[in-house]
């Protein structure tokens, strides 16, 4: 008897790691509704690079780069919206890389943009240990 595919499945998203290089890892508690879209993606994956404070919230203005997620992890509902990501008061536990060499291009692909001042600002902040390559 044959093998007939009666449905497929869509494909799914691919990310490159976001490290050359690795020397230790941490757990943060992701604030999710610290995110949007530009790191969550339509499948409600965290995308890998993030750059994350101690605290478990993304860098801005002024913070220090604690680490930066590893590999794609679903943290919320498939379809997320910035509002709906707002909206969740939850946490979620991602592992990140906290001492070793980020690969920017990878980062910036995975993101979809590239990274702002601010976090740039963050890799070289006193106290972060992970250095972010030129390209």
């Amino acid at each position: 008897m044959p093998i007939q595919i009666t449905e497929l499945q869509a494909e799914d998203t691919q990310y490159g790691y976001p490290m050359l290089e690795v020397l230790a890892t941490d757990v943060v508690f992701v604030d999710i509704s610290d995110l949007t879209t530009g790191e969550v993606d339509a499948d409600g994956r965290l995308k890998p690079g993030v750059p994350f404070q101690k605290t478990g919230d993304t860098v801005g203005a002024g913070d220090v780069l604690y680490g930066v997620n590893l590999e794609a992890v679903k943290i919320v509902a498939d379809g997320p919206t910035n509002d709906s990501l707002a909206a969740n008061a939850g946490t979620f536990p991602v592992t990140v890389g906290t001492i070793g060499t980020a690969h920017r291009d990878v980062i910036e692909d995975n993101l979809g943009r590239p990274l702002t001042a601010d976090e740039i600002d963050a890799f070289d902040a006193a106290g972060s240990k992970i250095h972010l390559t030129r390209t």
